[in-house]
């Protein structure tokens, strides 16, 4: 799709949709069970190994036992997919409030 989220697989990019939907940062941090509620039930069996490669990456860091936070890169990628999302969502939704 676009060149600043180079070589993300789905369930990285579905976790960083919800971090950049919940407008995770550097100073708001997320812990994994929460991460866990508000994913779909497909994405629960790997998404120790998704936030293990997600902060391999540099896009993700620790911040306690469990709690998370985004990098400056990590925070651009997830709002670029948080909106990228919400466009695709609810981009018919102008049309029809015009009409």
């Amino acid at each position: 799709m676009s060149d600043i989220d180079f070589d993300l697989t789905q369930d990285e990019r579905k976790v960083l949709e919800l971090l950049g939907k919940l407008h995770v940062s550097q100073n708001k941090n997320i812990n994994e069970a929460t991460i866990r509620k508000k994913l779909p039930s497909k994405y629960h069996g790997s998404l120790h190994e998704t936030i293990k490669s997600l902060h391999s990456k540099g896009l993700l860091r620790y911040y306690r036992s469990q709690n998370y936070c985004l990098t400056d890169e990590g925070k651009k990628i997830a709002e670029k997919l948080a909106a990228e999302l919400f466009k695709k969502t609810y981009g018919d939704l102008r049309i029809m409030i015009l009409f």
